[in-house]
């Protein structure tokens, strides 16, 4: 249990170096794991978020909970829980990604260019014309 923050700030010094440790030990190149805070950590490979680990604490021992990505931010598939961290991230690692090619922020944000929007307001023109007869 933590009562003071210098004793938080040791833990959570801990806690970074095994994340460190633990995305070193992967072995995959392109994953990185991204410290979150408050016990959460982002696995990403290759620029794009395969899931999250969040750190459990259950009678006085540490877990870790893998969580894969999901259509709902604030939900995640869960694999598993683990002792440590390195098999958190390998579990991740090892699932196949069930929303390959697709960026979620993108497909929440209304992005479009410029001429994107004058395609779109041509093609409502024309749906709004079509069916009318010129006298």
């Amino acid at each position: 249990m933590i009562n003071t923050f210098d004793d938080w700030q040791e833990q959570r010094r801990r806690t970074d170096a095994d994340a460190q440790a633990a995305a070193a030990a992967t072995g995959s190149g392109d994953a990185t794991l991204t410290d979150l805070g408050l016990g959460m950590w982002l696995v990403s490979v290759a620029g794009t978020n395969r899931g999250t680990i969040t750190q459990l604490e259950v009678h006085g021992e540490q877990r870790y909970s893998a969580r894969l990505r999901h259509f709902n931010p604030g939900q995640g598939v869960l694999i598993g829980e683990y002792w440590e961290l390195e098999k958190a991230v390998a579990a991740i690692l090892a699932e196949t990604p069930k929303l390959q090619g697709r960026d979620p922020f993108r497909q929440l944000t209304n992005y479009a260019s410029r001429d994107d929007m004058r395609e779109r307001a041509e093609r409502a023109r024309l749906r709004r014309r079509a069916g009318r007869y010129s006298a």
